[in-house]
């Protein structure tokens, strides 16, 4: 079965012998079963039903051995320099294709902190040793982990292309449903006129099920992740939303905050406002901080210190995340050192990889939240915004309700 785009795994793949050759790993391998592994629709495009060992080769002449049912879709991927094909069982296949490869250095996808670079199952994993030896396993496997991360999070050229207009229709989304909301309607009355403007731009959401709705959240009803409630929204309210948006397997994430105005009001309550300001200068602050080489941790202080200095709560999450197939892809996390040390946060920002910037006025028994996220792009000169920025609070007047 095809889950990816081949283009893009070629282009992967590419990125995929530079870096092994830089790191002297000569063979990737890559077992799977049943989509067992993450990394296989970005990497490879197919989703094999029978075991299949995949050998990414640092000189390019990768190898499957595949089950004759997977065989064919192996073979027209036209991924591969060799697919070979086994009957009714592998071990001695791929004991007889590993010993002649002459490995010296083996990644394998396992790692402790990264859901995305940890493919291998543990039963798979014990395959292995059963099949090759422990011995001769534990003398040359290495994690992947590095490896994935850098494919994973250097976006090429067209998963730049299929992002940026992710986030193009999540901003026009956005401004369609917000011409239609209005007092009186619940969250979950809200969150389908998002799912109605996905299937007709034949798009889906990038989190949970294909038509789910975003999150809208009434900040009166208590800020969480949570699925939209049946909960009535009031002049008064402030209602956030959280959007990611699917397009050709690449998601958007981009936040908004509304304020429903009051019949007597034009305008809102000071404390809202300050609320706004102060998360609007921390995205712009650590937006325009962001430079190539920056870490983690030192770019999370940025937008920290801005919510910390308006009087608010430190956040409780991190300042931003990287953006690509999922919504949070791995990599580099925009996050605060703690101990013991977070490797995500100790990355370093790179060229052409995609972030989420979010750093939000949090706050609990009904005072002002705010919620702002943008997207943008790493480039030698620094960020790129890829989403039109919400510069102003989104104010909804009492003339809509019903």
């Amino acid at each position: 079965m095809q889950l990816g785009d081949p283009e893009i795994s070629k282009q992967k793949l590419k990125q995929a012998t530079q870096y092994m050759t830089e790191d002297g790993i000569d063979t990737w391998l890559i077992l799977t079963r049943e989509g067992t592994d993450p990394s296989c629709p970005l990497l490879i495009s197919i989703r094999s039903v029978h075991l299949a060992a995949v050998f990414i080769r640092a000189d390019g002449k990768h190898k499957v051995l595949t089950s004759a049912s997977d065989f064919g879709n192996y073979e027209s991927i036209g991924l591969f320099d060799e697919v070979i094909q086994y009957e009714s069982s592998i071990e001695s296949d791929f004991q007889q294709l590993f010993n002649s490869l002459g490995i010296k250095k083996l990644a394998l996808n396992i790692s402790e902190t990264d859901h995305l670079c940890d493919g291998l199952t543990a039963g798979l994993f014990e395959w292995l040793q059963d099949t090759i030896g422990h011995e001769q396993l534990d003398s040359v496997m290495i994690s992947s982990e590095p490896l994935l991360k850098q494919i994973r999070s250097i976006k090429s050229d067209k998963e730049l292309v299929l992002i940026e207009e992710a986030v193009r229709l999540t901003d026009e989304i956005y401004e369609t449903v917000f011409t239609k909301i209005g007092p009186g309607m619940t969250e979950i009355e809200m969150g389908q006129l998002f799912v109605e403007e996905m299937k007709k731009n034949g798009v889906s959401n990038g989190l949970g099920n294909a038509f789910d709705p975003p999150m809208v959240c009434c900040v009166r009803n208590g800020l969480a992740h949570r699925k939209p409630a049946d909960f009535v929204i009031l002049p008064g309210d402030i209602v956030i939303f959280d959007f990611s948006l699917k397009y050709q397997n690449y998601v958007s994430d981009i936040a908004r905050t509304v304020y429903f105005l009051k019949p007597d009001e034009d305008e809102a309550p000071h404390d809202i406002q300050h609320a706004f300001d102060t998360a609007k200068k921390a995205i712009h602050t650590t937006i325009n901080s962001m430079k190539i080489g920056q870490k983690g941790y030192e770019v999370d202080s940025v937008g920290r210190k801005v919510i910390e200095e308006g009087g608010y709560p430190t956040i409780r999450h991190s300042v931003g995340h990287q953006v690509g197939r999922d919504t949070h892809d791995g990599g580099t996390i925009l996050g605060p050192q703690r101990t013991p040390k977070r490797p995500q946060v100790e990355g370093k920002l790179q060229m052409d990889e995609i972030y989420a910037i979010e750093p939000t006025v949090i706050q609990d028994n009904g005072l002002p939240c705010i919620l702002v996220e943008e997207n943008l792009v790493m480039t030698t000169s620094g960020a790129r915004l890829l989403s039109r920025p919400q510069l102003e609070l989104i104010l909804v007047g009492s003339e809509r309700a019903g």
